[in-house]
């Protein structure tokens, strides 16, 4: 769970001061937030950790990618997720890979 110490208020807004805190609780809260299954956290693929991995409601694999920084390259970090994991297709089990792949970023400034 997340420790609410790992939050900071910035005037109106909140902030988690580590990317860890933040993917715990996205983690922790995912059917709630976005109504997707967790799957898998640090997910190593071809030399890259994807933050998580995600089932949807048909079985459809979502990417997720955090960042508690503007990152002007997640979109870019993204797509080599997407492709990665699909040349390897892992968790055949759960996932329906055609089904089309959802790629989220969730961060707070996009350059």
């Amino acid at each position: 769970m997340v420790n609410l110490y790992s939050l900071k208020q910035f005037g109106e807004r909140w902030e988690f001061e580590k990317e860890s805190d933040f993917e715990d609780f996205l983690w922790h809260n995912l059917e709630r937030l976005l109504d997707l299954k967790p799957l898998k956290r640090q997910y190593y693929v071809k030399g890259q950790y994807c933050d998580i991995l995600a089932i949807g409601k048909n079985r459809e694999l979502t990417i997720l990618e955090l960042k508690i920084t503007e990152d002007r390259y997640v979109v870019q970090q993204l797509t080599r997720y997407y492709h990665c994991l699909l040349e390897e297709k892992p968790f055949l089990e759960h996932i329906d890979y055609t089904k089309p792949v959802h790629l989220i970023a969730i961060l707070p400034n996009i350059h």
